[in-house]
């Protein structure tokens, strides 16, 4: 019950559609953040931005769709682990056959993208290499072999090949111009060793690749894999996988996304830039199965995971406005 998918109906035919959101949220910073506060047209909280505001509003949505006598149905997705990967969460939703293609006609996500709409994500394979060596005295150094300094050298050959990595430029739209490389990020985690005075047996550090959606998925992970392979020969390792999820994109003349963003114009008379995720989203399980999905929520990017995580009122409000007629055009209504 800990990590329970939840998947609710609203109407009871089709065509239908997907909203979509996770549950789980990150550590909060301060026991302040568990007492939710309206401030300066604001509400500040734990998980206010990521993403229990967009949570709320496709729920809100989904029942102004129902009262409105909206046709079809709505499918409310509920997901937890999000924030660690999605294994428990998105991923077992596809491991068990619950993602449905027949008769759905879209996906919207509801992460925190504001100001934006996020119509394609980078993928993410990130992995825990440990390299082993010998323990020894520091006195008796010479006995040791450092796993601390074999894992350097491997690293010096991975730092040189993300340099490589990074000339690899994404055509899909996303500023700054330095956003559009393929990224590689190495030691976001490392450490070894057991004492100052004892030569290190075991060094381990994480490699995050993360491949732009046009690139090939699976030769980027081959690419790491056979790279790291060609080490073994001199030093002893060991991989474990951490997260292994595919890259996401719909063309930016998909009707789906169209609807979003005009709909966000005529609802709050803005512009919402239509632009690339810089990270991995969920919204990968729903294009896996030929579903076109965006990723589109109330929430400020700027401050989710932040000490000072809030939503603007007016963008929960804009969001909730924006999914009903989202779902109005798409799905249509009944006859009256």
């Amino acid at each position: 019950t800990d990590h329970a998918v939840i998947i609710g109906t609203v109407g009871s035919s089709e065509p239908f559609m997907y909203l979509h959101g996770h549950y789980d949220v990150v550590p909060a910073f301060a026991e302040a953040q568990y007492a939710p506060e309206i401030r300066d047209g604001s509400l500040y909280g734990r998980g206010a931005s990521d993403m229990k505001s967009g949570v709320v509003a496709m729920l809100l949505a989904a029942v102004i769709h129902r009262d409105l006598g909206g046709a079809g149905q709505v499918r409310l997705v509920y997901v937890p682990d999000e924030e660690s990967g999605g294994a428990d969460g998105s991923e077992r939703m596809t491991e068990l056959g619950l993602v449905d293609a027949a008769g759905c006609v879209g996906a919207i996500v509801g992460e925190p993208s504001f100001p934006n709409i996020w119509y394609a994500a980078r993928g993410a394979f990130t992995i825990e290499v440990t390299v082993s060596g010998r323990p020894a005295h520091v006195g008796l150094h010479y006995t040791g072999d450092s796993a601390f300094e074999r894992a350097h050298e491997i690293i010096a050959r991975l730092l040189s090949w993300q340099d490589t990595v990074a000339t690899r430029k994404t055509g899909f739209s996303i500023e700054p111009e330095a956003a559009r490389s393929s990224v590689v990020l190495i030691g976001g985690t490392s450490g070894g060793g057991t004492n100052f005075n004892i030569v290190p047996d075991e060094f381990r550090f994480t490699i995050d690749r993360r491949p732009n959606p046009d690139e090939d998925y699976d030769d980027a992970k081959r690419e790491l894999l056979d790279l790291l392979e060609s080490f073994n020969g001199d030093h002893r390792m060991s991989i474990d996988i951490l997260q292994d999820a595919r890259p996401a994109g719909i063309p930016p003349d998909e009707p789906l996304l169209l609807s979003v963003r005009d709909n966000v114009t005529r609802t709050s008379g803005r512009h919402a830039p239509v632009s690339m995720c810089p990270g991995c989203l969920e919204t990968r399980i729903y294009s896996q199965h030929g579903i076109p999905a965006v990723a589109y929520g109330p929430g400020p990017m700027s401050v989710m995971h932040a000490p000072d995580e809030h939503v603007p009122i007016a963008n929960l409000l804009e969001a909730c406005t924006v999914y009903a007629a989202v779902l109005g055009e798409t799905l249509g209504y009944q006859p009256a």
